[in-house]
């Protein structure tokens, strides 16, 4: 992998943790269920990882890697800050918010599609589409295992918000488990051998197999109403799914196939 690219595996990260965490919690709320308090940390702590976004593309260098569409990227990446310190405001004044977080979530996932299009894999498309699931399948494990904590101090709290966000991890990591294989197919199966299989390997099983065996498990302990088990669950499953949206990124530079 060019060290052009590292940085960019590091942006991808924060892009597809921060934009598909927006993307939940405003859907979320559009349902109810979820405490203020809970709502009020999800703000704050995402206007954090947006900021460390911003810093992250700051020091992107827009000339010798994904140049082609590095304008219309930062430009993004700044609406995007500004919604979600919109949205981080609006909540603080109790004002209409899930709006300001869908908006921001959908434009972090133009951002990452505008990176997708710069022309550094075999099949943009295939590209884009697997950094949606990483946002939402990142987004959707982070927005859940905080949301377990709450119900250690809320026992009465509905656990139909939990199960909702597991519904949305357990589909994106099954969809991802179908992009994998048709880049496989229709690309090639190159990154499946050579030196660098085994990271393949461990993207193919630690970072969708396991976590959809979690995801599984961690629904069946919440009808179970062991949501505290839940919760453990869905720890180990966020370190999974990072490790693996991480060797993802790294393999689409490494390989130029969007695994």
């Amino acid at each position: 992998m060019p060290l052009e690219a590292l940085p960019f595996v590091n942006w991808i990260f924060w892009a597809t943790l921060t934009s598909g965490s927006l993307l939940v919690v405003g859907g979320t709320e559009l349902f109810g269920g979820t405490t203020r308090g809970y709502r009020l940390f999800m703000a704050a702590l995402l206007a954090g990882f947006a900021a460390v976004l911003l810093v992250s593309e700051l020091n992107l260098s827009s000339v010798t890697w994904a140049g082609e569409t590095a304008g219309l990227r930062r430009g993004l990446v700044w609406v995007f800050t500004g919604l979600v310190a919109a949205y981080l405001l609006a909540s603080l004044a109790r004002l209409p918010r899930s709006g300001l977080a869908i908006a921001a979530g959908a434009t972090g996932i133009l951002a990452l599609a505008s990176l997708a299009a710069g022309g550094e894999t075999q099949s943009a498309p295939l590209f884009t589409a697997q950094l949606i699931l990483a946002a939402t399948a990142l987004g959707a494990v982070n927005a859940a295992m905080l949301l377990g904590h709450w119900y250690l101090v809320t026992p009465k709290l509905s656990p139909t918000p939990l199960r909702r966000m597991m519904w949305v991890l357990l589909g994106s990591l099954v969809l991802q488990a179908l992009a994998f294989l048709v880049a496989i197919v229709a690309i090639s199966s190159g990154p499946l051998g050579g030196p660098i299989g085994w990271l393949t390997w461990l993207r193919l099983v630690a970072g969708i197999l396991l976590p959809i065996g979690i995801t599984l498990l961690a629904m069946l302990a919440s009808r179970a109403a062991s949501l505290q088990a839940s919760t453990g669950l869905l720890y180990v499953g966020l370190a999974l799914v990072m490790a693996g949206s991480i060797a993802g990124a790294s393999l689409a530079y490494l390989t130029g196939v969007p695994v």
